[in-house]
């Protein structure tokens, strides 16, 4: 049997980009294609732009052995000859074609000065033979006629060969632009990468490449649309992408990744810890107010998952990974691109709520639980209501389960009005050992609209910090409210018929030692 000497056949299968996933920084594209096995065969892989870094190709293939991997930077100098050259052909024979085009341009100069000569002999003649006995007419106007027949042929042959110009030289220029993007991308460097593999003659493999590229970003994004008498919240998770890779991601399944490969999982080494102290003066306590959001945790909501389409999530520890419904085109210049992950209608609880004392508006509230299958990550939320589009509302992280709320809009229909009846300060007690501030404040609060609502007033009352000072609310505020001992919210729950106008007061004190300097307060 001759021997038959291993021969290695680079395969010119164009391969594609088959999915990529996207981290915050970055992006792991893996591109794909099919060869045709002879022997020793060689998967190549063109066109990688020079934002690949080289020591992350990884390539992977079924039913096949591979035998190596090889990586080179090049221009595509030698690609985008062959277009160039016809294109600078046709760039030579239109310029041919202009000069041609210059000298009949001055043809129709010359015969318009031809033109003019005519005319002038002709006035000549008319000018003497007006002195003579018998002037010819005739004549008179033939030497006219010919004159004219001149110009009017000089006229035309100078206006066709401007629009031929015209129509030449946009043909010009667009040669021109389209050599110069050739010359732009004969300059661009690329990578290009062989996979050798082993595998048996005349069967189908299909090799995968995968590598990192820098230049890429996404962002998460929402739209919520409130459908009021349903008692439902549609909410579609969406991604804005950008990246500046060079290269198009075309028809390829986007993966978005909440993990940030760039993070160091070195441990931090401990340093020593200091304990001192310094001699300080005896300071006199001074009573202050001191206004701050509380964070409560509060337990997951259990029920049915929201009824939703699309939205492939999948758990990667400490970090999530989204699979985009579609295939997207994302441009490699940095255009943003919108990509639509799912959509979940989610039950609510749509109530009216105001705080006075912050904004004297009654606003449209939805208390809602993420009973979607993954978290919700920070983001902007777009806002619709039936009314149409009212604006934009930051979404922190929501775990899976945990309740959370979006505000629609607010309701000119529910007026609401704060006025403060007192604010004073006065001693307590005997030889003025306390003073007491008292406070009252009075909301009226007014429904125009058709039907009876019910709105959620709330105000603060201040919580004390020091056994010594004491606060108290008096009887003279409206009952019904419920107070919240950890952060000292009153919300009273205010049933408004149509056109009905209710009153709420409030009032508390606060008593405190003379002892304390309570200019803060």
């Amino acid at each position: 049997m001759p021997f038959l000497p291993m021969t290695l056949v680079a395969l010119a299968t164009t391969s594609q980009i088959s999915s990529v996933v996207i981290y915050p920084d970055r992006a792991q594209v893996t591109r794909a294609q099919t060869v045709t096995c002879t022997r020793a065969t060689t998967a190549t892989f063109e066109h990688i732009p020079p934002a690949a870094a080289p020591e992350s190709f990884r390539a992977r293939a079924t039913n096949a052995t591979l035998e190596g991997l090889t990586a080179e930077t090049r221009t595509r100098e030698a690609e985008v000859a062959p277009e160039r050259a016809k294109w600078e052909t046709r760039a030579l024979e239109l310029e041919r074609e202009l000069h041609a085009l210059d000298l009949a341009a001055n043809q129709a100069k010359d015969l318009e000065r031809l033109s003019q000569g005519f005319t002038e002999v002709a006035v000549s003649r008319v000018t003497r033979e007006l002195t003579g006995a018998k002037p010819d007419v005739r004549v008179w106007g033939a030497a006219f006629d010919s004159a004219l027949a001149v110009r009017l042929r000089a006229v035309k042959e100078a206006r066709d060969v401007a629009e031929k110009q015209r129509a030449v030289q946009q043909r010009q220029a667009e040669a021109d632009a389209e050599l110069a993007r050739l010359n732009a991308l004969a300059e661009r460097s690329e990578q290009r990468v062989e996979v050798r593999l082993s595998c048996p003659e005349g069967t189908q493999v299909r090799v995968e490449l995968t590598y990192l590229v820098g230049g890429t970003s996404w962002e998460p994004l929402y739209e919520a649309r409130a459908e009021e008498g349903a008692g439902i919240v549609e909410l579609t998770s969406l991604a804005t992408v950008r990246q500046q890779t060079g290269e198009d991601w075309a028809g390829a399944k986007l993966f978005l990744s909440t993990a940030q490969p760039r993070q160091d999982a070195t441990p931090p080494e401990v340093t020593p810890l200091y304990v001192s102290a310094e001699k300080k003066m005896k300071e006199r306590k001074v009573l202050v107010r001191r206004e701050e959001q509380q964070q409560h945790a509060e337990a997951g909501v259990a029920g049915e998952d929201a009824e939703g389409q699309g939205l492939s999530v999948s758990s990667q520890g400490l970090s999530v990974q989204w699979e985009a419904q579609e295939a997207t085109r994302v441009p490699g210049d940095g255009s943003a691109v919108r990509v639509r992950l799912g959509r979940h209608r989610l039950k609510a609880n749509l109530s009216w709520r105001t705080v006075p004392k912050l904004h004297p508006v009654v606003f449209r509230v939805a208390r809602l639980a993420n009973t979607t299958p993954f978290p919700l990550l920070p983001g902007p939320v777009s806002l619709f209501r039936d009314t149409g589009f009212l604006g934009h509302q930051r979404l922190e992280r929501v775990a899976k389960g945990s309740p959370f709320e979006l505000t629609f809009g607010l309701e000119e229909g529910l007026r609401v009005k704060r006025t403060v009846v007192e604010e004073v300060q006065k001693p307590k007690g005997l030889f003025g050992g306390k003073q007491r501030f008292r406070y009252a404040y009075r909301f009226q609060l007014t429904n125009h609209r058709a039907r009876q609502e019910t709105v959620e007033l709330s105000e603060h009352v201040p919580v004390s910090e020091l056994e010594d000072v004491k606060v108290e609310l008096e009887p003279e505020s409206t009952a019904g409210y419920t107070l919240a001992a950890e952060d000292g919210i009153a919300t009273w729950k205010v049933a408004l018929a149509p056109g009905q106008e209710r009153t709420v007061d409030l009032v508390f004190h606060v008593d405190a030692p003379s002892s304390y300097d309570t200019g803060g307060l």
